[in-house]
């Protein structure tokens, strides 16, 4: 599928920043602390398409990462805001949800190579350690996501980079 009109009229990085207002504190820390793990492949013909929204706390912890990865590199980066692009992101549903962040890797074409999210593997483990038990109100969600903003601040973003940049090295061997 090609998503060249959603990349077209994406905000810019620069523009999406300026809506975080409470999270930007915690977004600059999670940039400044990221430790990249992994060596990205060649990406010169490659574009991000990053479905977000500024209250995310996942997001808020994860495109920092992605912003570190890709900062001395030409690849472009824009940002379509998941609830005002309700057709883009019923694209791409996880167990029927519309969880953020979702980043779409892109040709210079706008065609999708694969997308990454909402969250890494770890993280994501720890939410389905706990999935039944919020279910059956035994823990609140909320303190789910705590032990997950926690994991995330141990571990310095080692986990979100290593993954991405594993899961970029399969799937941009065909623009090379």
């Amino acid at each position: 599928m090609n998503y060249s009109n959603e990349f077209r009229s994406a905000k810019t990085v620069d523009e999406y920043l300026a809506t975080l207002r409470d999270q930007e504190k915690l977004h600059q820390l999670h940039y400044k602390k990221a430790e990249i793990i992994g060596h990205l492949p060649k990406s010169d013909n490659l574009k991000i398409l990053v479905i977000t929204e500024p209250w995310c706390g996942d997001s808020t912890a994860i495109f920092p990462v992605l912003l570190k990865i890709f900062e001395n590199t030409s690849v472009e980066i824009k940002v379509a805001l998941r609830d005002e692009n309700p057709d883009l992101i019923d694209q791409f549903l996880t167990k029927g949800g519309r969880a953020i962040p979702i980043f779409l890797f892109l040709d210079s074409n706008g065609d999708l190579i694969t997308k990454f999210g909402p969250r890494p593997q770890k993280s994501q483990a720890i939410f389905e350690e706990h999935r039944q038990d919020i279910s059956d109100g035994i823990i609140e969600k909320k303190d789910v996501m705590r032990k997950i903003r926690t994991f995330y601040a141990k571990d310095r973003g080692k986990a979100i980079s290593e993954e991405l940049i594993n899961m970029l090295n399969e799937n941009l061997k065909q623009l090379v």
